[in-house]
This record gives structure tokens, sequence and C-alpha cells, in this order.
């Protein structure tokens, strides 16, 4: 009997660490959680929505424009949350709020128009050539956003923690990020 409690007690440990330890290498490696703190990307997301980032994705698949990603930046405590305007090569600029991307006008459904349209004298990019291994990122809040256009700089690949693929709280915003 005495052993028929050891072996159960055992087989419970067991499955116990071997959870953990799957949880962990999840979270480390393929999925995260993390915290939006500030304005930067409104509307698309709020102060204090909870993302699901797939840390995986870009080393099955390519960055591509469009993407709402997590950036951290070497010698820089801060985590940023951005989207990815230009790939390697292009060549983008903003012109009274509108953005181009290799000389086409690019349509930015995700983009506050009432917001644009009051600022979008301020909305001003000058023409850069997006370098080879590089990515430029603004925030959706073009106004109030530290990005590529002002601080950090073009983003490497490897700055790039993984890919927004939701908000799952709070529960009221739920919903996949496009």
């Amino acid at each position: 009997m005495k052993t028929r409690k050891k072996d159960s007690a055992w087989q419970s440990t067991k499955l116990i660490v071997y959870s953990f330890t799957i949880a962990f290498v999840i979270k480390i490696f393929v999925f995260s959680p993390f915290l939006v703190e500030g304005a930067s990307m409104q509307p698309t997301l709020q102060n204090h929505d909870y993302l699901f980032v797939n840390k995986a994705s870009f080393h099955i698949s390519s960055i591509n424009r469009g993407e709402v990603v997590i950036i951290k930046k070497q010698n820089d405590p801060k985590y940023y949350v951005k989207r990815i305007i230009g790939i390697p090569n292009d060549h983008v600029h903003i012109t009274n709020g509108t953005l181009f991307i290799n000389g086409k006008h690019t349509t930015e459904d995700y983009l506050n128009e009432k917001l644009r349209s009051v600022y979008k004298e301020y909305l001003q990019f000058n023409q850069v050539k997006v370098p080879n291994n590089s990515y430029l990122v603004m925030g959706d809040n073009r106004l109030n956003s530290k990005d590529s256009r002002n601080g950090l700089g073009y983003i490497k690949q490897s700055e790039i923690v993984g890919k927004v693929e939701g908000v799952f709280y709070p529960f009221d915003r739920l919903r996949i990020i496009r």
C-alpha cells in the first residue's frame, strides 16, 4: 500500500514538473503576454491592453508590412509595440498625413481618420530608404508615438520579439489583430 502511494505521489510530481516545464518553454520561446503602456498605438490598441504575442511566427514566416510587433531595442529597458511600415529597401514618406511606399499611396484603415484630418499638416516625413536587414516602424497614433521617425530608428529583425496576435484583456476589447 505504501508503495502505491509513493508511486502515485511520484507520478503526480512528475506531471506537475513536466507541465510547468512545458508552460515555461512555450512562454519563453513561443507565446507571451505583453501589456500596452501608453497611447502610441491608438485606436488599434489602448493603454493597458494585454496582448497575446507570437514569438515564433517570424522564425517560420517573413515579416510583412502592416503587422503589429513587439520591439526590444538593445540597451533600452523598454518594450515597444509598433506597426511595420517599411521593409528592407522600401522608399517611405508621408505628405500631408498620407503614407507613400515606393511612390504609391498606401491606405491605412487602422488610423483615426478624424485625428489625421485635423493634424495632417503636422504629419510629414521626408522620404527615406529602409536599409537592408532593417524595418521602419510607426505607431498608429502618429502624433504621439516614439518610432522610427523620432527616436527608435530602424529596427533590426533581431530586435523584433514577436507578432501581436490579439488582445486578451480587458474582455470587452478581446479580439484578433490584423
